[in-house]
């Protein structure tokens, strides 16, 4: 989004009815006319309310959540734990993970950025918290970590509170004059529940008439409609595949996961459906295939980060994967060489 567009209603009142946005990967930009605008930018909505109003104060105070990765032996495979009292107060947990351990997290005072990386400060914290916990025989190195990450949480301020300065510790909307519908803050586990009061509140602002009530409740996620716990024999039986990687693709795509193997198949590449793109992870050619044509991957990192999440388990293994994924990518993209 590059500016908000504006028109005067009927009482002369100047009113957001749509943006200009720009798509990143050609440069294009154009209009889209809206009957009204919802700002759902997480940390960078302060930069959408400021295009409505340039002298609006920031309402998000965004705080850094570092996690790391550690092999599988740190952690018993079902068991986790959550540590509440800290040297200095913050929540540290430690669970099993996607065949590793995630350790984490900070919570520190941060700039709004749109790849935010770990500062080597926070990740000793974690390992000095984590140490605290772990048997005297048992040393944790820096060498132990596989990979690392930031992310950053959008808390916020209600600019409308008696107080601006105190943080709404879960979801806040906001309606500006002009109509722009912010909702920010909130957390990963109350998206559905955020999602409806927008909704249901930009029905009522925007002056929408919907044909029936918020159905969330009954819409299952992508991938669960065929779903069983047992899905992955199917997948051994079927195609051949090991077992673990059977597990792999039952877990993450659910449903999907006949569409993934069905894709090696359809391509002629039943031998390759077995192949990892790394030899200690189960991911497979297959699911970069499936990334490009089904999930709208368009780069390398959006493929070994945002898709496969490899990056995240295992950066070295990222690294090692890479010229595999760049390769099947300019297969189904029609790179140049």
């Amino acid at each position: 989004v590059t500016s908000l567009l504006k028109e005067r209603d009927g009482a002369g009142v100047e009113r957001v009815r749509g943006a200009m946005v720009r798509d990143n990967e050609s440069g294009e930009e154009w209009a889209v006319r809206a009957r009204g605008v919802v700002n759902a930018t997480g940390p960078f909505a302060d930069a959408v309310l400021q295009m409505d109003e340039p002298g609006m104060a920031e309402i998000v105070a965004p705080s850094s959540g570092v996690h790391l990765v550690l092999p599988s032996y740190f952690s018993p495979k079902n068991m986790g734990m959550l540590d509440p009292a800290t040297t200095d107060g913050r929540v540290v947990f430690f669970l099993p993970w996607e065949g590793g351990v995630v350790a984490g997290t900070t919570d520190t005072q941060c700039s709004v950025e749109a790849d935010p990386k770990p500062s080597e400060k926070e990740i000793e914290w974690i390992l000095a918290e984590i140490r605290r916990f772990l048997s005297p025989d048992v040393k944790i190195r820096r060498g132990d970590v596989l990979a690392a990450w930031s992310g950053i949480r959008p808390l916020v301020r209600d600019p409308r509170a008696a107080n601006t300065k105190d943080l709404v510790r879960n979801h806040m909307i906001h309606v500006s004059d002009s109509g722009l519908l912010t909702i920010a803050g909130g957390k990963w586990t109350t998206y559905r529940e955020m999602a409806k009061e927008t909704v249901d509140r930009a029905v009522a602002e925007f002056g929408l008439r919907p044909l029936r009530d918020c159905q969330t409740e009954h819409v299952r996620l992508i991938g669960s409609h065929a779903w069983s716990d047992t899905m992955f024999i199917k997948l051994v039986q079927n195609f051949g595949v090991d077992l673990e990687v059977a597990r792999h693709l039952a877990h993450n795509y659910g449903d999907r996961a006949w569409a993934v193997c069905a894709l090696a198949d359809r391509t002629a590449q039943l031998q390759a459906l077995g192949r990892r793109i790394h030899p200690l992870y189960p991911f497979l050619d297959a699911e970069v295939r499936y990334a490009v044509q089904y999930e709208y991957a368009l780069s390398a990192v959006d493929v070994i980060a945002r898709r496969l999440r490899l990056a995240f388990l295992d950066a070295q293994a990222a690294r090692e994967a890479l010229p595999r994924v760049i390769d099947i990518m300019a297969d189904e993209l029609r790179w140049p060489a």
